[in-house]
């Protein structure tokens, strides 16, 4: 990638009757990249999070990261970079814009998001190949999502294989969530929005899913898992679940990795250089290691 700034420009992944304004992708690359098979270079793609309701938290929360990693010296090593939009669940008390029963794009629940970013992923692996070169990162919901992601969700297809699966300040156990935040009730409310049939919140969560078995996470050549001490949204133990379930997978102790963040929870996206520093650190790691 040759541009040290680049501009994104916003691409459609889902047309028809079901398309809605949030089926997009931004995506970042130079003009003098060309999709091929021969290129080694990885993608970087980023699920935002935003409680999997927040209209304001969207893929542009990823442009204050890719505009630093656009001046980094590992620029070279990435053919481009992708930031996901999906469908959000009900938000009718955000102060600022408020969903409304009629709008199609603010009114789902489990598992509609994944099958949005799973449709997202395959358009990104017809346009741009990133079949088993592509590093997944995902920040709290985003991070959810990342380590959901399973082919079941959108039936008869194959998703693309992440190279390297990053979750940052992730949510993968939502009972334990819920209970370490029992006297807060909004974190109740949050996930009952998102995931209103209970009897799938063990399905939902990463790290006890009977479903973690085909997730696409398993076959990635590296895991990392980072937290911050200093998020005061979501508790360590959620990090520590999701590495104790990562490390029970085959070859765990040579792929899967803890890389500390610093910074409050949206502090990390929103800074742009603590993010753009772990994604630098685990494309590092990714490239180290022995070729396959």
């Amino acid at each position: 990638m040759s541009a040290t700034h680049l501009i994104p420009r916003r691409e459609v992944y889902l047309e028809g009757p079901d398309a809605t304004e949030l089926n997009t992708v931004d995506v970042w690359t130079s003009e003098s990249d060309q999709a091929s098979e021969a290129d080694e270079r990885v993608w970087v793609v980023y699920v935002h999070g935003g409680a999997w309701r927040d209209p304001e938290v969207d893929s542009r929360s990823f442009s204050p990261a890719v505009e630093v990693l656009s001046k980094d010296p590992l620029k070279h090593s990435v053919a481009g970079f992708a930031s996901i939009n999906y469908r959000l669940s009900p938000y009718p008390s955000h102060p600022k814009h408020p969903s409304s029963p009629g709008d199609n794009s603010r009114n789902v629940h489990y598992p509609a998001h994944l099958s949005d970013v799973s449709r997202a992923l395959l358009y990104l692996d017809a346009k741009y190949r990133i079949n088993n070169r592509y590093l997944l990162a995902g920040h709290s919901a985003g991070a959810t999502l990342a380590f959901e992601l399973n082919n079941c969700y959108l039936p008869k297809t194959q998703l693309p294989q992440p190279a390297c699966v990053l979750g940052i300040s992730g949510i993968y156990d939502l009972d334990a969530f819920i209970t370490s935040h029992s006297e807060i009730p909004a974190y109740l409310a949050l996930i009952e929005n998102a995931f209103p049939d209970k009897s799938l919140w063990e399905e939902a969560s990463p790290n006890k899913s009977h479903l973690s078995e085909t997730s696409k996470w398993q076959d990635a050549r590296v895991v990392i898992i980072s937290h911050s001490d200093d998020d005061e949204l979501v508790e360590e133990a959620q990090a520590s679940y999701m590495l104790e379930r990562a490390r029970l997978a085959p070859n765990s102790k040579e792929k899967v990795h803890f890389l500390p963040a610093t910074g409050a929870h949206d502090e990390i996206w929103q800074s742009g250089h603590i993010l753009a520093g772990l994604i630098t650190k685990s494309v590092e790691i990714l490239q180290h290691l022995p070729k396959i």
